[in-house]
């Protein structure tokens, strides 16, 4: 499953793995998942989002910055990304200006965790 929930140290973070996202249509449904999983949310997320591998293109990185300031940005009490390199990084750097919000970028899930619980 992409979208599912992981304990780290007794917190709950919300795992988005986006690895699967070969395609924009992917992509898409994967950010209309995660929409979904935030909204579901009562309280402030921990989330963890595995970029490894993961489709991006104007498409997908405006709804990415669409959904960032109307669901993400004030759900999420802190965000961690693994997998962020060469045109995902540009992408996020942008999203991280348009957006805002307590984001930061790992290059291994373990260490994205620890941050995440700390």
């Amino acid at each position: 499953m992409a979208i599912s929930y992981i304990t780290h140290n007794d917190k709950r973070i919300l795992y988005v793995d986006l690895t699967e996202s070969k395609t924009e249509k992917r992509s898409l449904e994967l950010l209309e998942e995660t929409k979904d999983a935030y909204l579901a949310s009562s309280t402030k997320l921990l989330v963890l989002v595995n970029t490894v591998g993961a489709f991006v293109n104007p498409v997908v990185s405006n709804k990415m910055k669409e959904y960032g300031k109307m669901y993400f940005k004030d759900r999420a009490e802190k965000r961690a990304f693994v997998g962020i390199q060469g045109l995902k990084k540009l992408i996020l750097k942008a999203y991280i200006t348009m957006v805002g919000g307590n984001i930061r970028v790992f290059d291994d899930i373990e260490s994205a965790k620890e941050y995440l619980v700390s």
